[in-house]
């Protein structure tokens, strides 16, 4: 899609106009507010500091707006797996330290610590949502054409969120173990 112009700017993306809802054996179209209520409800736990949190709602925002431009969904999910990665860091590190390291240093960081659990093994194959998350995200911040769907970049969100949430909920104390 090409620069908007001004008279443009709040009319819906054209490619909402295939998208549908059907409500009481009714069919109708996507509108703002079905968009918004999409979103409404994925939140993050009073427990993730406030920065975590800004960071979070300015992924929702942005998604909000990708009504406007279906190009913002990707935007939108960029700054959702960067919400991801503050809570890490600050998870590790304490408030306020914005150590440097790549999503994957701090998802294995946490992991050794046992922040977040390590991948299961399936049917001969290894089962790891954060690694999916981790690759997804590595695709669209290194650059491109990709557009994702108002379904996938509410899936992005909502994973980040339970993520972010798994971060922050309180943890179950680890056995200590016994000196023989």
């Amino acid at each position: 899609m090409a620069f908007k112009s001004v008279d443009s700017i709040l009319q819906p993306d054209p490619r909402f106009a295939d998208l549908c809802i059907v409500e009481h054996g009714l069919i109708r179209p996507v509108g703002l507010a079905d968009h918004h209520s999409a979103l409404v409800g994925i939140t993050l736990t009073d427990l993730a500091p406030d920065e975590v949190q800004v960071a979070f709602d300015r992924a929702r925002n942005t998604i909000i707006y990708a009504f406007f431009d279906y190009d913002l969904f990707v935007v939108g999910e960029v700054q959702a797996f960067g919400a991801f990665e503050l809570a890490l860091k600050y998870r590790l590190n304490g408030r306020g330290n914005t150590s440097r390291g790549t999503l994957r240093k701090h998802v294995d960081r946490a992991r050794k610590a046992g922040i977040l659990p390590l991948p299961t093994l399936g049917t001969n194959v290894s089962i790891d949502p954060i690694g999916g998350l981790i690759s997804l995200r590595n695709d669209l911040s290194h650059g491109t054409s990709d557009i994702h769907s108002p379904g996938m970049a509410l899936q992005v969100v909502e994973a980040c969120a339970f993520w972010i949430n798994y971060v922050y909920s309180p943890q179950p104390e680890q056995p200590v173990a016994s000196p023989d």
